[in-house]
């Protein structure tokens, strides 16, 4: 589909069942119509280097994988896949005749007030309800699917020196001397990988990486009376198997990032006492990496999305890159004092 088809959707309020309010939320690789009651998702006929929504049956293909995987942890959100029809020259969605031109997710409308970003930028999030949310992912990680082939340490090392591509942009428009901060960071990183990287196999065998949710962040988590946790990777099962403390921080950095180290304690509190995920102190230094890593991917997200813009990051952006940066200074220097004080030692 292109944008002006999806538009006329809109325009003419053409979806099934019929909706007296209808609006659009467009993401780099979505579209998503919302509705008084759902919400249709329509994958952009784009190829990148992650995903491929590039032919009619790989988006069929996809809405399929997102409704099958989302209903591990959101049954009742996603319904099902419905058809783009086109009669006559007139589309629909959930139309009944006509020739199919794609396929959309087709979920029930949440409460969007309930967001848990939303509710912490307004300080209303208590630390009883970590209690139900690690109750619900611990559960769920305890279920999933094990696998024994995910990244090996190179791999990891890889993923968190692409960070690289982006530092002369954070060293102009965020702060001078970035580039060779993060050049440092790297330069580190791939002696602390070699020297745990056993521990990373270790844990393969010990059963802790699963095929999980791949992006586990504030965003993607309803708080009510039961925790929703939703719009999983449906799209890369690479980026999708991850060990579970992978997983786990990056929801703990999110909870930093708002300056919410009491929720993140505990909710990591409660995880581990059921899972009993971190079993010695190279899994607490592996947490803490992978709580580096994922400040380190959202840095670089925001610098992609800053430079389609004009004169780099500004406003919301802009904030976000130094609360991000912040995390990331502030998880090397602690690393970097256990390394330095012995820890590398003893894993070379």
């Amino acid at each position: 589909m292109t944008k002006e088809q999806v538009q006329r959707i809109i325009l003419e309020k053409a979806v099934l069942p019929p909706a007296l309010e209808i609006q659009l939320v467009e993401t780099h690789i979505s579209w998503v119509i919302l509705t008084d009651s759902f919400a249709y998702k329509i994958k952009k006929p784009l190829q990148l280097s992650f995903l491929d929504f590039s032919t009619l049956m790989k988006r069929k293909y996809y809405c399929e994988q997102e409704v099958l995987l989302n209903r591990r942890l959101a049954p009742e959100m996603y319904l099902g896949v419905l058809p783009v029809t086109s009669d006559s020259g007139n589309l629909w969605i959930g139309g009944k005749t006509g020739e199919v031109i794609d396929h959309v997710v087709w979920m029930r409308r949440m409460d969007d007030s309930r967001q848990m970003d939303l509710l912490l930028a307004k300080g209303e999030v208590e630390v009883g309800q970590m209690d139900k949310l690690a109750g619900i992912l611990a559960r769920f990680h305890q279920g999933a699917q094990r696998a024994m082939k995910a990244e090996t340490w190179k791999d990891l090392h890889e993923e968190f020196a692409d960070i690289l591509g982006q530092a002369p942009f954070l060293d102009t428009y965020y702060e001078a001397g970035a580039l060779a901060f993060i050049e440092e960071v790297v330069h580190w990183s791939y002696p602390f990988l070699r020297g745990i990287g056993g521990r990373i196999e270790q844990r393969k065998e010990s059963g802790f990486v699963v095929d999980g949710h791949g992006d586990l962040h504030c965003r993607n988590i309803m708080l009510g009376d039961d925790p929703v946790i939703f719009d999983c990777i449906e799209f890369s099962e690479a980026l999708r198997t991850l060990d579970v403390l992978n997983e786990v921080a990056f929801l703990c950095m999110d909870l930093e990032r708002f300056g919410r180290e009491d929720l993140a304690s505990a909710f990591l509190d409660r995880y581990l006492g059921i899972t009993g995920a971190m079993e010695n102190g190279k899994d607490e230094l592996l947490f803490l990496y992978y709580k580096l890593y994922r400040a380190n991917v959202r840095i670089k997200v925001l610098c992609i999305q800053g430079k389609e813009g004009e004169g780099g990051p500004v406003g919301k952006e802009q904030e976000l890159i130094g609360k991000y940066m912040h995390l990331f200074k502030r998880y090397y220097r602690e690393l970097k004092a256990v390394w330095d004080a012995g820890a590398g030692d003893e894993m070379q």
